[in-house]
Formats: C-alpha cells, structure tokens, sequence
C-alpha cells in the first residue's frame, strides 16, 4: 500500500461529529473531484472517480445521510497500472439539484466542471476549514513517503476552485505552498517538510504525522551523520596529503643542503615531522624540546616548505 493510501485509509475512518464539518468535507470532494453531466431530464447527475475505496464508500454514504440522494457504484479496470477505478454516479432529479445547490454548485461547463458560490460561505470555523482540506486531500490528494522525498499535492481540472483552495492555505500562513499547471491538470503542492507536517495536522492525519515526523527525524540524522563522516573522511585525506608533502619538501632540503641549513628550531620540527609515528601536530608540539603551540608548529613546517620552494622544490 502506498503513503498516499495509508494517510487516505486514516482520514476516510476518522469520526466527524459535526454536520457542518461533514457538509464541508463533502463540498470539497464536490468541488474537486465532481464532474457534472446534463441528463436527459435537465438535472445534472454527478460523477466521481477514485481509485480509493474508502472515499467512494464514504462518500455514498454521505450524500444518502444528508441528502437522501441515491448512488450507483461500477467498478473499472485500469490497464494502464492495473488498479481498479471506482465510479460513483448520483441520481439527476430534483432533490439532487437542491443537494448540489446547499453545497455551493451554480452551473457547469462544457468539460464538467462544476462553477461554484464561495467557498468561504460553507467554512465558517476552523474545523470546517480544516474538513474542507481534509476532503479536498481524501479526492485529490497525493504524498510522497518522507523516505523518498517531502513532497504533498492536491490537483484537480477545475481551476476556479484549485485558486481558491490555493488562496486558502495561503492565508494559513503555509507560505511555502505553490502553484502550478501540468497538461490540463491545477496543482497546489509543497516541498517543504515543516509546511506538510502543518497540514496533516490540520487535517487531521494524526497517526501519519507522527509516522511522517519519524521518519523525517530518522532521514535528518542519517544525513547529519553521513555529513560528518564525508567531513572526518576529508579532513583524514587532506592531512595525509600535507604530511606527505611536508616530508617530501623535507626529504629535499636534506638531499640539496642538509638539515643543518636549517635554524635550530626548524631543524627539530623537520625531524619531528620525519617520525613516522607523529602524524599530529599537537604530537609533535608534545616532543619539541620546548613546548609549543600547534598553530607553531604548524608556522614551521609552512616555513620548511617556503625555503624548499626556493631552493628548486617542485611539488
């Protein structure tokens, strides 16, 4: 079962317990999702296709419970991704219509799309609010697992109201929502894993937010600590590459003038250096007659390398 699935099954069980809440969940899926056709009798009927069972089933249940509307279900084949399609009709008849209307539903398109009064006239508190981006996710909504990537969209053909729906979250202070056109598809997406986490709280997904804040913690930690060993891995290679080239510039004052062309204090450090066994330069700081710091020690042999260099040192 996929992520999408799993938030989908939650939100699809989750209890509502307000008529208003359930009206407004019921609108969004209305809005997004419907597709209205003109019958034969001059009443719309209305069409939904979903690939997730327990928002077909839910939805028959809905539209009986408030309207005493009627819904015929088939069931299709996909073959394209060999998944089953549930289409879910509702009756054309007078009653339908007054069913639409409290919903919000003026008139419709050629396409289908269904052209609607204000949404913000259903939403009138927060936890209707919250069920409209509820449904509007249970119809359209898509998310990645946090595993693979932060990504959660919501897409639909009816652009009126994905600019509504877009304007909404926008005013939730979710500012990192965005918008785009794909074919003749509206999408509101995010990509930003605080703005998700933000909205399947406010929808509700309590049990995928806390499997998705998990995930999100234990994916943050894996890179953390792959950064650091990427950092200590780094670090370990460019300290052998100036030790090797430290003893190399060493290695050819000895050959070209000797160790005694050197100061006394340079001398020391470049035997030093020479051991095998002192690979730091704390360590070598540690054996010097008189103690120094590091960043001295690290002076000399710099030192070291520049009178190499003018003695005809390549690297």
């Amino acid at each position: 079962m996929s992520y999408t699935a799993l938030v989908k099954k939650e939100l699809s069980y989750k209890n509502i317990s307000k008529s208003c809440c359930e009206k407004a969940l019921l609108s969004a899926i209305v809005r997004l999702e419907g597709r209205f056709i003109r019958e034969r009798n001059g009443y719309f009927s209305l069409r939904i296709n979903t690939q997730d069972n327990s928002e077909a089933r839910w939805f028959i249940f809905a539209m009986n419970r408030m309207y005493s509307l009627h819904s015929d279900i088939k069931l299709k084949r996909n073959r394209l991704n060999d998944s089953t399609v549930f289409m879910v009709k509702t009756e054309s008849s007078y009653a339908s219509q007054t069913a639409y209307s409290d919903l919000g539903f003026m008139d419709a398109d050629d396409n289908g799309n269904g052209r609607f009064a204000d949404v913000t006239e259903l939403l009138i508190s927060e936890c209707d609010r919250y069920s409209y981006y509820r449904g509007a996710f249970l119809s359209c909504g898509l998310i990645k697992d946090p595993d693979k990537g932060y990504y959660l969209e919501i897409a639909s053909k009816n652009e009126m109201e994905i600019n509504r729906l877009y304007k909404m979250l926008q005013d939730e202070s979710l500012v990192n929502i965005k918008k785009s056109r794909r074919r003749n598809m509206e999408y509101v997406y995010f990509n930003n894993s605080e703005d998700i986490s933000t909205f399947l709280n406010m929808i509700g997904a309590h049990n995928a937010l806390m499997d998705y804040e998990n995930k999100r913690i234990e994916k943050s930690i894996r890179n953390d600590t792959n950064r650091m060993i990427n950092c200590d891995e780094y670090n370990a290679d460019k300290s052998v590459d100036t030790k090797i080239r430290q003893i190399n510039a060493i290695r050819y004052i000895q050959k070209t003038k000797g160790l005694d062309f050197l100061n006394e204090k340079l001398k020391e450090t470049a035997l030093l250096r020479l051991n095998e066994d002192l690979t730091e330069y704390n360590e070598i700081a540690e054996q010097l007659k008189v103690r120094v710091s590091k960043s001295s020690v690290q002076k000399r042999l710099a030192k070291i390398e520049m009178i190499a260099k003018m003695l005809g040192y390549n690297e």
